[in-house]
């Protein structure tokens, strides 16, 4: 099964020191969505601001980059 790393990039990068096990790409990205959305929320339960270019960069067990989970693409702000 294949390894994909789930990097955190904000204000504090944090590069995964341990690999997901998942079937694909797709589910990788799923994995990623949804880490961003905990860590957004932990942020508004916080108080603390959440910034539309904080990321989850997905990198294969070579390092290569896969993809990018955006915040800011992932939150539906409404007026």
């Amino acid at each position: 099964m294949p390894k994909f790393y789930l990097n955190v990039i904000n204000t504090v990068d944090a590069s995964d020191k341990e690999a997901f096990d998942l079937a694909s790409l797709e589910e990788a990205k799923i994995q990623a969505i949804a880490g961003a959305r905990d860590l957004i929320s932990d942020n508004i339960r916080a108080g603390l601001p959440v910034y539309e270019s904080h990321r989850i960069e997905i990198t294969d067990d070579n390092g290569v980059f896969l993809h990018t989970v955006r915040f800011g693409d992932i939150i539906d702000l409404r007026p």
